[in-house]
């Protein structure tokens, strides 16, 4: 790939130079040929005229005028020669001259000096030949073709090319010195790309971009290392959700299984054993059946798959219903429940707030202390229902509180449940386009705040 990147460079800094040697090549020629032609063009009009007003002009008279003509117009180190209108050739500055006519441009004729590269018949060398008219009192009366050979003309542009080329190459090396640079700069990132997804490819997921490089290349490195640490935490989380979820099979399966193989000698248990046996099936496969439902609606709100049934709920209804339904556990720990609620309507999914308030008090009375009290409040703000959650249980460190709301994220690993329930809850008020916020206290409890706008939300 380098070798290409310097080729390409190559190419197009030769194909840029070679056109600039052309254009300049065309230039310079240009230049001296017209300055040639100019300086003859010049030479001719500085002359003062040897005609006078009476003077009768026919061919006759501009042949018996022709030597001094001549004489006036001649250029030292050109040839002179005086062609009449039609190009027939009067009179030339050596004396020699062949009895021919030359095609003289129209232009001549309409008061412009042109010029022509020729061959020297003789010599065989390139010359220039410049075409001037012959002016009297606005009139052309004939033509001066002035001839000077182009050889030393021709060796400075050429020398000039030289020059020009020898520069030329010197640019190109150091294009080449610039492409090798630069090519380092393009392929080395590149190649370190390429392994580092190599890397990720193969599962090492902890590899990163360790070299800094500017501009888009930095942010594509940037990119990929935070793409690594992404798979890597999504990685951990597929872990951690294997391990938590086999915990947390096992656990009811067993106590299930355990049972099963029990009460299959039935005449070895008393009807109380029995059961109980039967109580401990029933509740570990109720724990099962919520176990799998948590995971079913956690894998639809990862993938976007849930929609809100919207209707006009009563909310204080949804939190009375469900204080009382959990009244039954606070009292075994002898937790009091205060509930204090004001009546508010709002459109929202019912049974999705009545799971998201259900998770977030068992929680409370899950991580409280005996004899102590939850406090559930719901209060209605201008443009906003709110619904606190307090207790004075153990709280949430520092260090935790940040990953609470993490999936499969357990403060205490050996709890009951696969912690999923914020998680969902979370999604669920979001849904709402509410806010769940979560303040803690190690040691002194912990109050969670749900608030629900009071206009319509998206379904």
């Amino acid at each position: 790939m380098k070798r290409k990147i310097i080729a390409y460079f190559m190419i197009i800094s030769l194909l840029t130079l070679s056109l600039v040697m052309i254009g300049f090549g065309i230039g310079i020629r240009q230049y001296y040929y017209q300055g040639i032609a100019n300086t003859f063009q010049s030479q001719a009009e500085a002359v003062p005229s040897i005609f006078t007003k009476e003077t009768d002009f026919t061919n006759s008279n501009l042949m018996k005028f022709s030597d001094k003509i001549i004489k006036a117009y001649q250029f030292k180190g050109a040839e002179l020669q005086l062609l009449k209108r039609s190009g027939k050739v009067i009179q030339s500055s050596t004396g020699f001259y062949d009895d021919k006519t030359y095609s003289v441009d129209s232009d001549v004729l309409d008061l412009k000096t042109t010029y022509k590269i020729e061959k020297n018949s003789y010599s065989g060398q390139k010359i220039m030949a410049i075409y001037t008219p012959l002016v009297f009192d606005g009139q052309v009366l004939g033509i001066l073709r002035y001839t000077t050979s182009l050889t030393q003309v021709n060796a400075l542009i050429m020398n000039l090319l030289i020059y020009g080329g020898i520069i030329c190459i010197f640019i190109a090396v150091i294009v080449f010195l610039v492409s090798l640079r630069l090519g380092n700069i393009i392929v080395e990132p590149l190649n370190d790309i390429i392994n580092f997804t190599k890397k990720i490819a193969e599962g090492k997921y902890k590899e990163k971009i360790k070299n800094t490089y500017p501009n888009e290349l930095g942010e594509i490195a940037k990119t990929l290392n935070y793409m690594g640490d992404e798979i890597l935490k999504t990685d951990r989380l597929k872990n951690d959700f294997i391990s938590s979820i086999s915990h947390e099979l096992r656990t009811p399966l067993t106590g299930i299984k355990g049972w099963i193989e029990t009460m299959r000698d039935p005449d070895e248990l008393s009807d109380e054993e029995f059961r109980f046996g039967l109580a401990i099936i029933n509740d570990e496969s109720d724990r099962l059946i919520s176990l799998v439902e948590n995971l079913l609606d956690f894998s639809r709100y990862q993938s976007d798959r849930i929609k809100l049934i919207l209707s006009e709920v009563k909310i204080e209804k949804i939190i009375s219903e469900v204080t009382f339904q959990l009244q039954k556990k606070a009292e075994k720990k002898e937790i009091k429940l205060i509930l204090e609620t004001h009546p508010a309507i709002i459109k929202a999914d019912g049974d999705r707030l009545r799971q998201v308030i259900l998770n977030v008090l068992d929680n409370a009375i899950k991580f409280s202390y005996k004899n102590s009290k939850i406090y559930v409040i719901q209060s209605v703000n201008e443009d906003s229902i709110s619904i606190k959650i307090s207790d004075t249980g153990i709280g949430i460190k520092k260090e935790d509180i940040k990953h609470v709301m993490e999936s499969f994220y357990k403060i205490d690993p050996k709890s009951i449940g696969a912690g999923l329930g914020l998680v969902i809850s979370s999604n669920i008020v979001e849904m709402h386009n509410g806010i769940l916020k979560i303040d803690s206290e190690y040691g002194n409890g912990t109050t969670v705040t749900i608030s629900l706008p009071l206009e319509k939300v998206r379904g």
